[in-house]
């Protein structure tokens, strides 16, 4: 199963993503549920570098961890990164015995 916990601040601004392990949903390149989850998260850091935003991330694929820090959240990066909440939480609905979603609040 992938597991992605979303980590928010008091404003209720996401400040980190951390998603690791592998879906099982099929075997290696043929997982559609790690595709969606792996496009999800690239398309995001893509725009996220078009904005400019300030983040550090990370990924090691021979261990299937991507991990995504915000270092400083502005509008345009919250947008970003709730329509990446919501897509994750969406595929999670639809492929609940794969992927959890789990939101933090600190």
């Amino acid at each position: 199963m992938i597991k992605a916990k979303v980590i928010k601040n008091k404003n209720d601004q996401i400040i980190s993503v951390f998603v690791s392990g592998h879906s099982g949903y099929e075997e290696a390149g043929k997982d559609i549920v790690c595709s969606a989850v792996s496009t999800a998260m690239y398309v995001s850091l893509g725009l996220l570098e078009k904005i400019e935003s300030d983040f550090d991330f990370t990924s090691d694929e021979s261990n299937a961890i991507m991990k995504l820090n915000i270092n400083n959240c502005d509008e345009l990066t919250s947008h970003v990164l709730d329509n990446l909440m919501d897509t994750l939480q969406g595929i999670a609905m639809d492929y609940s015995d794969f992927l959890k979603v789990d939101e933090i609040r600190r």
